[in-house]
């Protein structure tokens, strides 16, 4: 499922709720304090399974959008063999639907500094 972030309708005050809201951001190595939306709206960080707001403000931005992606329209990718995606990171949020096979899928990372 892939949902362009900047299609979902935020007001300027939401804008500023997302910009404004801390979240912890835990990984694997290391965790760190973050908001929703990146300074200057350069990109939006949403993943409940890794993001835990911090204080009723950073819930109601976890709400925000939460609510906006339920009531979006995402584009769903059928996969063939063979099949290559490259997305913006930046502006596309994703996710994937569960399998009943085993994915045998592979996933390689790249950063494109332009």
């Amino acid at each position: 499922m892939l949902l362009d972030w900047r299609k979902l309708g935020f007001e300027r005050e939401e804008l500023a709720l997302l910009e404004e809201a801390p979240v912890l951001v835990r990984t694997g190595r290391r965790s760190f304090y973050s908001t929703i939306l990146a300074p200057g709206g350069t990109f939006l960080r949403y993943d409940p399974g890794c993001l835990e707001p911090l204080g009723e403000r950073g819930r109601e931005a976890m709400q925000l959008v939460a609510d906006r992606i339920t009531r979006a329209h995402s584009y769903a990718l059928h996969w063939r063999q063979g099949d290559i995606l490259i997305i913006d990171n930046w502006r596309v949020l994703l996710g994937r639907s569960r399998s009943a096979h085993g994915s045998g899928r592979s996933l390689a990372r790249i950063l494109i500094d332009a």
